[in-house]
């Protein structure tokens, strides 16, 4: 009876341990294949850039060989445009800075005032002349007669005439003037007499 039992013990003990080794087997296959999938990271794949399509490429290309011919044009420009300021006295390179060199070569000389240039309007009937200040008289120009004062003294008139035109030699200017005239030899002879110190702005008939 005692070796029954004891062979009895030693069969059911070989049982538990035979059942505890295979539980321990399994847990360590388990804890083997975790360790070695989280040792084996899935690594991220960079992708090899794409080479560009051609069509896109010859596009690419040919802006950009565009915007050359355009940086190059410009610099033309740029240098005609300095060019052309250089030869018609320019002040600046803006629209109205050519504008007013044009009309200052059209007339032969320069504006001496930029608003209002007209100076005096000159009046000549029958030969008799008068003459009366219309314009503002630039702070720097010295004459014997203000704006608004007319006169018909011959003597005055040269004075003044005298006086402006040397201020125009010495700025390299010349005022504008207005004529009223009433016959064809009053034209001419106001055209002989003023134009040697002013540009003729406006001309009228009287009757």
């Amino acid at each position: 009876m005692e070796s029954e039992s004891r062979s009895s013990w030693a069969l059911g003990l070989s049982l538990v341990e035979v059942m505890l080794l295979l539980v321990f087997a399994a847990l360590i296959a388990y804890v083997t294949d975790n360790v070695e999938s989280r040792g084996q990271e899935p690594q991220q794949i960079v992708a090899e850039p794409k080479p560009l399509d051609a069509e896109l490429q010859a596009k690419l290309h040919a802006a950009t060989q565009k915007s050359n011919d355009l940086e190059r044009q410009l610099n033309d420009m740029t240098l005609f445009v300095n060019e052309l300021k250089l030869m018609v006295g320019a002040k600046g390179s803006t629209k109205e800075g050519f504008q007013e060199a044009v009309e200052s070569l059209k007339r032969g000389y320069a504006l001496c005032q930029k608003d209002n240039n007209t100076l005096i309007e000159a009046t000549v009937r029958n030969g008799e002349e008068t003459l009366q200040v219309i314009g503002e008289i630039p702070s720097d120009l010295v004459v014997n007669l203000v704006k608004g004062e007319e006169t018909s003294d011959l003597d005055q008139i040269v004075l003044f005439m005298q006086d402006v035109y040397q201020y125009e030699i010495d700025h390299k200017c010349r005022f504008n003037y207005r004529l009223k005239y009433a016959t064809d030899n009053d034209y001419r002879k106001a055209r002989e007499a003023f134009e040697k110190y002013f540009y003729p702005e406006k001309m009228s008939r009287t009757g």
